[in-house]
């Protein structure tokens, strides 16, 4: 029961966090540790946002 909008948010999300991610990995090699920490927190957020996209239980429970 994903909307289509959902679903490619989701996406959006998580490939958002996959760029930070990789972002943070090159500041790392560069001995950037401040920096890439900030960066893998921000990915964490963003997989976090995606992951509570979708249906809310209390939503469907409502419409029956």
């Amino acid at each position: 029961m994903t909307t289509l909008s959902a679903a490619s948010d989701k996406a959006r999300l998580l490939d958002e966090a996959r760029r930070l991610f990789g972002q943070a990995e090159l500041r790392a090699a560069a001995g950037d540790l401040q920096q890439a920490a900030e960066l893998i927190v921000r990915g964490l957020h963003c997989e976090h946002r995606a992951s509570r996209l979708g249906p809310q239980v209390l939503r469907l429970i409502k419409s029956s």
